[in-house]
């Protein structure tokens, strides 16, 4: 029994320390945004929104590639992993294979055909340089195909029963089961997003206009860099704390 007690302390402490640890930057940056030469103040804030407002058309730069890719992706792998999961077809599972591939294709080998695309059609430089190549994620495709393997045939097969409409079925029967699955997704997704910086220095080397927020962050002026830091993190934190159940109940029901 002491042993039992000893060995959940010591994961309790170890837990404890790698949260620490974690948290301790964030928290320091939070924290020294409010302050300025020693003085306690919105100083920083103001001269980040006020004085020097061009940080704000950065942040809504990466606030639109976000969601717009984010959006974009899980529209496009919802049909896909439901193809993947459910539907039986010739060369089913070579074509899953082939997904499986890419994804465990680093981004640095997929750059340079992406930049001759992007160049061929004209697009370097533009918005959708930086978000028509992460529209198209084979991670979410797989990660929706393992949650759709988890429901029933069964009850698909109810639900075909009542209509003979594949887009009904998909509508009633297999989005409200993954819910949690989404969002999580949709999370990842938006937070990788978010903190793009290969992309956007390659594809739009000669328009600094379009540039996310994650590539300008580094030349922020020193005395307001920590409240630069601590705008840039906000998203995500409040993300985490809007759907912290939800991640969690997705975590738990498909053992992530």
């Amino acid at each position: 029994m002491k042993r039992k007690r000893l060995y959940y302390a010591l994961r309790l402490a170890i837990l404890l320390a790698l949260a620490l640890l974690f948290i301790y930057p964030v928290l320091t940056t939070a924290i020294k945004s409010f302050s300025f030469e020693g003085k306690p103040g919105l100083y920083q804030y103001w001269e980040l929104f006020v004085t020097n407002f061009t940080y704000l058309k950065y942040f809504w730069n990466s606030v639109f590639y976000a969601s717009v890719i984010t959006a974009v992706s899980i529209l496009i792998s919802l049909p896909l992993g439901f193809l993947f999961a459910k539907l039986r077809f010739k060369g089913r599972d070579s074509i899953f294979f082939i997904f499986i591939l890419v994804y465990m294709l680093p981004f640095q080998a997929t750059l340079l055909p992406n930049y001759i695309q992007l160049r061929d059609f004209g697009m370097l430089n533009t918005p959708l340089a930086l978000t028509l190549p992460m529209m198209f994620s084979p991670f979410a495709v797989f990660l929706l195909r393992q949650f759709m393997k988890t429901i029933p045939d069964e009850l698909i097969d109810y639900a075909l029963l009542e209509t003979s409409s594949v887009l009904k079925t998909f509508r009633y029967a297999v989005l409200p089961q993954i819910k949690p699955a989404i969002v999580s997704l949709a999370i990842l997704i938006f937070c990788e997003s978010w903190n793009m910086v290969d992309q956007a220095l390659i594809f739009s080397m000669d328009n600094n206009d379009i540039l996310p927020l994650s590539v300008i962050l580094g030349e922020i002026p020193e005395n307001v860099r920590y409240a630069g830091g601590t705008v840039y993190m906000f998203p995500i934190i409040m993300l985490f704390v809007m759907f912290r159940e939800t991640l969690e109940q997705s975590m738990e029901a498909y053992k992530l």
